[in-house]
């Protein structure tokens, strides 16, 4: 018969034993980038220069609500070592817009890491494939959203890289009813110095950024955010805006542009990010 203080003994020991089992968590699956393989042998000299995004799949609500204002969006990789420097650009209100990010390496080749601002974190992306001449279909994950995107280097774009492109989408659960295509005219070649943002500067801490995707940056990817988006006046982006110039030549105060040949850019509007997903 046990004595009073072991049975009290035992009770510690499985009291605290149930205890340690219940803050045991069960192990996270894996997020849904991690299963897509990269391009093999990926060649960032062969992807680099103009690409046209042609359509872009993802399960985020928004990015069938607000399809309608979709815009023409092109992309200008550049390779710099292992990463890539990113270029999106395309219109709002009729201006044209250039954001930049760069895609960082991550020591396998075809997979990167867009570092962006607030609470979400970064955006994982992957080359899931391309024959660098004609298509690429991209991969990007943030907060284990996943998109995918189809990218062309002219338009239109072959049915059989649409082929391919729906094999990729049903192979990340989604649908067609997932699938936005983007408009094939009104394409921007260039932005000029007032247009210009900086992708991981653009999305607010705690928004998303679509890689323009950002729309999270305008975008792009914006290009990279499925989002929905408010419109807003852009006065604070052209304050950002012209403490960057004044910081590049401070010789010029602000009080001064009236003297400038070019006068300072009229306020229009340019999106908030407010989405919740990448697109």
């Amino acid at each position: 018969m046990l004595t009073p203080r072991t049975a009290s003994l035992l009770t510690l020991l499985l009291a605290v034993g149930s205890l340690g089992q219940r803050a045991q968590r069960p192990p996270r699956p894996p997020s849904p980038i991690s299963t897509v393989q990269p391009k093999a042998n990926f060649d960032a000299q062969q992807f680099s220069g103009t690409w046209f995004l042609v359509a872009v799949a993802s399960s985020c609500r928004s990015l069938q609500e607000q399809g309608h204002r979709a815009e023409a969006t092109t992309l200008h990789v550049t390779p710099q070592g292992a990463a890539m420097a990113v270029s999106t650009f395309r219109k709002l209100d009729g201006i044209c817009w250039q954001v930049r990010q760069l895609y960082r390496d991550t020591g396998l080749p075809g997979r990167f890491l867009l570092q962006a601002r607030g609470a979400r974190g970064a955006v994982d992306v992957v080359v899931g494939e391309t024959d660098y001449r004609g298509f690429a279909i991209l991969y990007l994950e943030r907060a284990r959203q996943l998109s995918v995107k189809l990218y062309a280097r002219s338009l239109p774009v072959s049915e059989s890289f649409l082929s391919v492109f729906e094999q990729r989408v049903q192979g990340a659960n989604l649908t067609e009813d997932h699938t936005l295509f983007f408009p094939k005219y009104g394409f921007c070649e260039a932005a000029d110095q007032f247009h210009v943002l900086d992708g991981e500067r653009a999305a607010p801490a705690g928004r998303c950024g679509r890689g323009l995707a950002a729309r999270g940056s305008l975008l792009v990817e914006s290009r990279l955010c499925c989002r929905s988006e408010e419109v807003r006046p852009a006065a604070a982006l052209h304050r950002e805006a012209a403490k960057a110039l004044e910081e590049a030549a401070p010789a010029t105060p602000l009080a001064e542009w009236g003297t400038l040949s070019r006068p300072p850019p009229k306020p229009h509007l340019t999106p908030r990010s407010s989405g919740r997903c990448l697109h």
